[in-house]
């Protein structure tokens, strides 16, 4: 025992110092140059231009194993440098879950009556988008569609078309019992998100805003006449706002189940309606 210890320490006070390769001031570029007989090492003095140069001999029969890992994003674009090179970047194709919520009309006028807890909203946020990835971060672009719906069930009111052109609330046919009335708002919508992983968890936050194009619009209503049929009524003639901007917020864990917050400061149908407001909604994301 005694014996293995001192040659230990023997080995140890014998142990050969490496010695110094190579002393350059200034380097500004290091070339490494390998052949079958070995390896070079060139760097050149940023100072003079002289160039200093070692080379390190392989013995004969042996196997030399080299690796290289480097990450370079697909475009270069000013301030858009990973961060950290361990993380993706680059441009990315993906897409976007679902978004499911309560709409509240908020502001109403005309003495409201739409109710935010029969009014829902369904969204693909985006079906395709593009974006640019870097360090924990992803901004991008996408294509998408939301389909709104405001719902009244109270005082036996429905919504329908103004002399404006817009609408206002109405009254069934004398006798009849109104069950709903309906506005129905679907939108092509174009995302502007930015989207940060948060550091050490599974959280992910998404904002940005939505310019949509509001497509398709119209009214439904559902009642019970005087005799006890049950009856329905569809309008579409009155005028909505052709292009709106939404205010956008999630945050999500693991990207599987999330909430969100949407809110539009625009008004969802033109100026001169006597029923008018601006949507709000809450609710939860999928796959975002």
């Amino acid at each position: 025992m005694i014996l293995s210890i001192l040659l230990s320490l023997s080995s140890l006070a014998f142990a050969e110092v490496p010695d110094t390769l190579m002393v350059v001031d200034s380097p500004s570029k290091v070339l490494i140059t390998e052949s079958p007989e070995g390896t070079r090492i060139t760097v050149t003095n940023s100072e003079d231009g002289t160039q200093n140069s070692h080379f390190v001999e392989y013995a004969p029969g042996a196997k030399v194993s080299t690796s290289r890992r480097s990450t370079k994003s697909i475009i270069n674009i000013p301030g858009f440098d990973c961060l950290n090179k361990k993380e993706r970047c680059g441009w990315a194709i993906g897409i976007d879950g679902l978004c499911v919520g309560l709409n509240q009309a908020h502001g109403q006028t005309g003495g409201g009556g739409l109710q935010w807890s029969k009014s829902f909203e369904i969204s693909w946020l985006s079906c395709f988008n593009v974006g640019y990835i870097f360090s924990r971060s992803r901004i991008y672009v996408g294509l998408g569609f939301d389909w709104r719906n405001y719902k009244a069930t109270a005082d036996g009111k429905w919504l329908e078309p103004s002399a404006s052109g817009g609408i206002e609330w109405g009254r069934a046919p004398e006798g009849s019992l109104v069950k709903s009335s309906n506005l129905k708002v679907f939108s092509l919508q174009l995302p502007l998100m930015y989207e940060w992983r948060v550091p050490k968890s599974w959280l992910k936050l998404k904002l940005g805003p939505i310019l949509n194009f509001n497509t398709y619009a119209s009214l439904k209503g559902i009642y019970d006449d005087a005799a006890g049929n049950r009856c329905e009524y569809f309008r579409k003639d009155f005028d909505r706002r052709k292009v709106s901007v939404d205010l956008f917020g999630a945050i999500s864990y693991h990207s599987a189940l999330g909430i969100y917050v949407r809110y539009s400061p625009m008004k969802v149908l033109n100026d001169a309606s006597l029923v008018n407001f601006s949507p709000f909604t809450l609710g939860f994301t999928f796959l975002l």
